[in-house]
């Protein structure tokens, strides 16, 4: 029986259309709403029952990990994908930390797409951690953090970093420094092979 609303967020119009496609095979899903703004997926958010959230960790008008602390700060609390074009290995851990149900990648074939939200519709959890991550814990982040951390490994300088956060450079240098001390490196190179990009193949 179709019972759940879907929204997806995500600022690639080609992706949402293919996301759609695989969503309308879903049993579990009884509508799909599609928005490509963080701003209008919160507006939905606040006035639509949503079931299942599909959400983009790169939004361009925003930040994934962002949207989310506020569609909880709105009362939000059904299950959550998160997906990203990125293979970064921690952000696969951070929508762990964040509380979602599933991480997935967008190289994943449809196949695994569609077992994912399946899954995570019947109130299954699905990560598919590496087995030499699978039991670290990574570091605890705020969603500031989160949000510099995810600028800093796409090669972002402090100044376009503070630009896209509105913050200022000397508050993305006291992020940046924060970061370094809790993955215990001590540049952005070393950032980058502690937390860098994982392949999927």
């Amino acid at each position: 029986m179709k019972e759940i609303t879907c929204l997806v967020v995500d600022d690639h119009p080609l992706v949402c259309s293919a996301i759609k496609n695989i969503l309308l095979d879903c049993e579990q899903i009884n509508d799909i709403v599609i928005t490509n703004t963080f701003r209008d997926g919160l507006d939905i958010i606040k006035n639509r029952q949503i079931g299942l959230l599909l959400l983009d960790i790169n939004l361009s008008d925003g930040d994934g990990f962002d949207f989310l602390k506020r569609a909880r700060a709105y009362g939000y609390d059904n299950k959550v994908i998160f997906m990203s074009a990125e293979c970064q290995k921690v952000y696969k851990q951070l929508a762990f930390r964040a509380g979602a149900d599933a991480y997935i990648s967008k190289v994943e074939s449809n196949e695994v797409f569609s077992d994912t939200v399946k899954l995570v519709s019947k109130g299954y959890t699905f990560f598919k951690f590496d087995s030499d991550t699978s039991t670290q814990e990574p570091p605890s982040l705020s969603n500031r953090e989160s949000a510099v951390l995810r600028l800093l490994l796409k090669g972002y300088s402090n100044r376009k970093i503070s630009e896209l956060l509105s913050i200022s450079d000397k508050t993305v240098s006291t992020y940046k420094s924060r970061i370094l001390v809790k993955f215990n490196v001590g540049n952005i190179l070393e950032l980058n092979q502690v937390a860098g990009s994982v392949n999927n193949k």
